[in-house]
């Protein structure tokens, strides 16, 4: 399966559209692929899938126990009823939903992280703030792992 790699910054034109990074447009189109799904994530960003990671997260969490029946209805009502597949346009664009920008206070400026199995979108100013809150910990945690 592959891997979404590596940080791009990007803005958000007045029709709510970002380009896509190249490289993620390349593994979209070895995939066979003609969309990526993207839904509202955790910590604040959207999550952005290529085909074949959508269908793996989706069966893993399909897959995991919850507490009780409500807590998986609810977990499914608000993943896939926010999940979108925009198209791209022959810039490299995606049109990101007013609903889902607003879930997690996307504004002008956008970071893509690439994470492994998803790529992460986040309002800059916001990831910002979260890294220099997070770079103690994975200093902490990449020390613990003795690498």
């Amino acid at each position: 399966m592959p891997a979404l790699t590596g940080r791009y910054e990007h803005t958000l034109d007045d029709k709510s559209r970002m380009f896509v990074p190249s490289r993620y447009r390349e593994q979209l189109t070895e995939e066979n692929g003609k969309r990526f799904h993207i839904v509202k994530g955790a910590d604040g960003c959207l999550w952005l899938f290529l085909p074949s990671q959508w269908e793996r997260f989706t069966a893993e969490a399909n897959a995991k126990p919850f507490k009780s029946p409500q807590d998986k209805r609810a977990f499914v009502r608000e993943l896939f009823s926010r999940s979108v597949e925009p198209m791209l346009d022959e810039q490299g664009r995606i049109t990101l939903p007013q609903v889902l920008k607003d879930s997690v206070g996307l504004r002008k400026d956008l970071v893509v992280l690439g994470v492994g199995s998803r790529a992460e979108i986040w309002d800059k100013a916001t990831l910002e703030k979260r890294e220099k809150a997070a770079a103690k910990d994975f200093d902490r945690v990449i020390s613990s792992m003795d690498l």
